[in-house]
């Protein structure tokens, strides 16, 4: 019993590292845009298509921005995107897809107002969709 929770740690440390050595300039990542205009979450897509190929999902903010993703900053079927975690300093957010099941997913983005580190304010959510074509 003890050695299948080693077994368990070991693969869980495993796959986080895995999001972590994404880059936005990878083969097989979609890269996603998302600004915050006039207080509110906005991303050029209502609808993101990905296709086979594209392995991981990366959500990106303006770098030079007061903006950061939270530890949730992207709910999304857990079941079909794991693991998912901010990347750089929390500018990023990354969901590695697991398999290819064709389908429309909706997600929740969250983003946090850093200009006070201690206290972040949370923006109001948004909702769009990926579509697994």
């Amino acid at each position: 019993m003890k050695r299948c929770a080693w077994v368990v740690v070991a693969i869980s440390l495993a796959l986080c590292g895995c999001v972590d050595k994404t880059s936005s300039g990878a083969a097989g990542v979609r890269n996603i845009e998302v600004k915050v205009e006039g207080g509110r979450i906005v991303v050029p897509e209502e609808r993101v298509v990905v296709k086979a190929d594209i392995g991981t999902i990366m959500w990106n903010l303006p770098p030079d921005g007061k903006f950061l993703f939270p530890r949730d900053g992207i709910v999304i079927d857990p079941g079909n995107f794991s693991p998912c975690a901010p990347t750089k300093g929390g500018q990023s957010f990354t969901c590695v897809k697991r398999g290819h099941r064709l389908g429309h997913y909706k997600y929740i983005v969250n983003v946090n107002d850093g200009k006070t580190p201690l206290k972040p304010l949370p923006l109001p959510p948004l909702d769009p969709w990926v579509d697994n074509e």
